[in-house]
């Protein structure tokens, strides 16, 4: 699930996008993680609590779900 930073890109981004049609993704993952710093206590937490609804939807839509990362020697080669 998305956590409180990626839902706020997720909102931020179409308007600077807009703003500067020629803009490369990582030009505004850069302006967007400057925005973040500087947001105000409420804006963050008003991400933090969207994001944390979007994990007890992922929680009840993949109950099932672990994460179980794969070690590195059982990664497989491209």
């Amino acid at each position: 699930p998305p956590n409180a930073f990626i839902l706020y890109r997720q909102a931020k981004q179409p308007a600077i996008v807009a703003a500067s049609m020629i803009i490369s993704n990582n030009e505004v993952s850069k302006k967007v993680g400057n925005m973040w710093h500087k947001e105000s206590l409420e804006v963050k937490i008003k991400f933090q609590l969207l994001a944390d609804i979007a994990k007890l939807e992922h929680m009840q839509k993949y109950s099932e779900y672990k994460y179980q990362p794969r070690r590195p020697h059982e990664k497989k080669r491209r």
